[in-house]
């Protein structure tokens, strides 16, 4: 599995030098974010920096009025119900989300899907859009893979394993060469505490890598460094919470929100705030708190000079760069050879992370809302589902996938 950027606000500095300090990277651009003028200014700049682009068309919620979206001219607030009603307006869409593609260069389409909520009629409706976007991609776009987007309700993945084995087993029948998966958790939750959540997620990109196709997991953070035993190919996440998990950010919000500085510490799947950093500096613990060797790109070093880190020059940047560098590395560092080293190593990074995360709170330094306590039994439920379900089929499968 590899890490994609998912784009973001005030992002394209970041990632070009992330991609420029790990020798390539891919970032699945957001027309929230990014203007069309903006898609032909910054093209050169990508390329220079070896940073390969996706575009995500956004169109999870039709008749959502952000002015980033209004500028670009596939935009529709009657997307999904000319969908429902058969008009054929399908080829029109796909056409004009290529122009944006062929802007900035995609080797890959991502065909758009609404977010469509969960009831007896979900499917029906769902397979329907599917199809019609997939057949009019496939007479449009000629020269790029096309990756179907699926988006997921909460509701749907709260529901029993039948729901997802449904999906899995009407993709069979698509003549896609891929999946952008896109998941919204309960309560917009950035740490997601419900299991059945997780463990639906998991079968679902489980089944659709074992038919032999590229799968990407979209807004996604560290809890689903799990999907490592997958097999799939890559999974983004980015600087702010709203493209670390998926979330309607596509209205017009006008309210001001404050933001912190935290500091990932990866060998606890947790979070910390500066001012926690300080006890454990108090305590004399700061220096174990240090990233891995192989995790350390220098975006930190300031935090470990010796001086009391909220006296530092530790910034929000910085923080970003060294969340999404660990992220990286710890899917690397997970990713075997082999299904069952696979799932070994994330058990052994869960019991490690528990064990650090009661060490710190024993002497004061706690993550807050950003702890992962509370995750490490749900992402153990998680892969032991997956095991009982999937198992023997990933064992067999895995060198192929």
């Amino acid at each position: 599995m590899e890490l994609y950027l998912q784009f973001a606000y005030g992002m394209k500095k970041i990632a070009m030098d992330l991609s420029k300090d790990w020798n390539g990277a891919t970032t699945i651009l957001s027309p929230r974010d990014i203007s069309p003028i903006q898609l032909e200014a910054w093209k050169g700049g990508f390329n220079k920096a070896g940073l390969k682009t996706l575009f995500d068309p956004q169109c999870y919620y039709p008749k959502s009025n952000h002015e980033g979206l209004a500028k670009y001219g596939y935009w529709d607030e009657s997307f999904s119900t000319k969908l429902e009603l058969g008009q054929t307006f399908e080829e029109n869409l796909v056409k004009s989300i290529l122009v944006y593609n062929d802007i900035i260069g995609t080797e890959e389409f991502i065909i758009p899907a609404a977010m469509l909520r969960f009831d007896e009629t979900w499917f029906q409706r769902w397979s329907n859009a599917c199809n019609k976007l997939i057949e009019a991609t496939k007479k449009v776009v000629k020269y790029k893979k096309h990756i179907l987007t699926i988006a997921l309700s909460d509701e749907l993945l709260l529901q029993k394993e039948d729901e997802v084995e449904k999906i899995i087993e009407a993709t069979e029948r698509f003549d896609v060469d891929g999946y952008y998966i896109i998941a919204h958790p309960p309560q917009d939750a950035y740490l997601v505490d419900k299991p059945m959540w997780l463990i639906n997620l998991l079968q679902l990109c489980a089944g659709l890598k074992l038919q032999g196709k590229k799968v990407i997991m979209g807004y996604g953070n560290h809890q689903l460094l799990c999907l490592t035993a997958t097999g799939i190919d890559a999974m983004a996440t980015g600087t702010y919470l709203n493209v670390r998990r998926f979330t309607n950010k596509f209205e017009k919000d006008e309210s001001i929100q404050r933001k912190s500085t935290w500091y990932y510490y990866p060998a606890a799947l947790s979070e910390y705030k500066i001012g926690f950093l300080d006890t454990a500096y108090n305590n004399g613990i700061l220096e174990q708190m240090k990233p891995a060797r192989e995790m350390d790109n220098g975006y930190v070093d300031v935090l470990f000079s010796g001086a009391m880190p909220s006296s530092t020059s530790f910034n929000e940047t910085m923080a970003f760069k060294h969340y999404l560098n660990c992220v990286r590395v710890q899917i690397r560092t997970l990713s075997k050879p082999t299904y069952k080293d696979t799932v070994v190593a994330n058990e052994v990074l869960l019991e490690n992370a528990m064990r650090r995360i009661e060490f710190l709170e024993k002497n004061g330094v706690y993550a807050q809302a950003r702890s992962f306590k509370d995750m490490v039994d749900v992402n153990r439920s998680a892969l032991q589902r997956l095991e009982k379900n999937r198992g023997f089929q990933l064992r067999q499968e895995w060198d192929n996938l």
